[in-house]
């Protein structure tokens, strides 16, 4: 069983620390309400809740470094650059060229052999050994034989093994005009009105991402350890089967979209058989339900109980920052955004966000 099948399997059931990605305008939802489920009043028999106070975390404090701003500013100015077209230069082993060239076997041109105006990466191509390197060191603007052999292994029988002249004429040689890094480059192509002021705002927006991802970093490693520290007595009849149904017509769905056996479709996109498939299925939702439970009870130690406004905020937000109408959202996903949020479990992720708030003012940074 390959391990990349396991893992695209395993990445369908809904992560309950991810985001809803969208893009596009403003919209509201107000027919939302929380899912009915794990409304149980002792969760105690369904899971065995770990300690989950006092977890320490390793606080990385984060930094930027003069060579990731270096980085950041060279890549500002590689945008602004313009390609330029060198017409005298040599050709090196790094350079990108446009060429025309002609090939012949005895003297006579062979169907397949020419080419105008095309674009040559000299450290990246794909043609046949001998080809580039016989353009090495040419002029551009000038025109010369090279001579190649056809590896035997060739896919077209009737070339295979076969030495060839092609003629080549290169061009021009592309190379990147990149603008100097000053005072006025930055203030006619950035918000900023200096060097000073871009490099400060760069280091700020670098410095806010890497804590954001620090914070998220140390969030997933405290989840992750209550979740070890959790065990499963029993798995909730109704939300199993909810999760396990759900994974199945998914991936049924998708087999007859593409108008095939199901049995076909695991052989052919994950390389699994039917039975391999229910197995890797069952660990998947038992892994989903778990971490699920372990929310749930820590919400309801807490005594979190997010209602029904909060979820429509929480969806509501989602469309805002990116962008969707609600009808703008049902055209383009072939869905209403309710159907999307039961489908991909928002309020789960919902409330990951709202417990692991509260998680983390008990856990202790080291």
């Amino acid at each position: 069983m390959r391990a990349e099948n396991r893992n695209r399997l395993f990445k369908y059931v809904a992560v309950i620390c991810c985001a809803l990605m969208l893009c596009g305008c403003k919209g509201s939802v107000d027919n939302l309400t929380v899912p009915d489920e794990y409304n149980y009043d002792d969760l105690s028999q369904y899971i065995k809740l770990g300690e989950y106070k006092g977890i320490e975390y390793e606080d990385a404090a984060s930094q930027v470094s003069q060579s990731e701003l270096q980085e950041a500013i060279d890549e500002l100015l590689s945008e602004s650059s313009e390609e330029v077209r060198n017409t005298t230069g040599t050709v090196k082993e790094d350079s990108k060229i446009n060429i025309d060239y002609v090939g012949s076997i005895d003297g006579v041109e062979f169907e397949g052999g020419t080419g105008s105006d095309i674009d040559l990466d000299m450290a990246d191509n794909n043609y046949i050994d001998g080809f580039a390197d016989g353009i090495l060191g040419h002029k551009a603007g000038t025109t010369f034989d090279i001579n190649v052999t056809f590896p035997e292994n060739y896919g077209n029988e009737e070339l295979a093994g076969q030495p060839a002249v092609f003629k080549i004429t290169v061009n021009y040689i592309s190379e990147e005009d990149t603008p100097e890094y000053s005072d006025e480059w930055v203030k006619n192509n950035t918000d900023y009105d200096s060097m000073k002021d871009l490099e400060a705002g760069l280091k700020a927006e670098m410095l806010s991402e890497k804590n954001e991802n620090s914070a998220s970093d140390a969030r997933t490693y405290v989840f992750d350890t209550i979740i070890d520290r959790s065990e499963v007595v029993e798995y909730p009849e109704k939300e199993y089967n909810s999760r396990y149904e759900q994974l199945v017509n998914s991936y049924k769905g998708y087999a007859e979209a593409n108008d095939i056996e199901f049995s076909d479709y695991l052989e052919d996109q994950l390389g699994i058989t039917e039975k391999e498939f229910e197995s890797m299925a069952k660990e998947t939702c038992e892994t989903a339900v778990k971490q699920e439970l372990v929310l749930h009870a820590i919400a309801q130690a807490e005594g979190i109980k997010p209602g029904d406004s909060d979820y429509q905020e929480f969806v509501n937000k989602l469309l805002t920052d990116s962008g969707y109408t609600e009808e703008d959202f049902e055209e383009q996903k072939g869905c209403t955004i309710k159907e999307y949020a039961e489908l991909n479990n928002l309020y789960t992720s919902m409330l990951y966000q709202v417990v692991m708030d509260k998680v983390m003012e008990y856990s202790i940074a080291k």
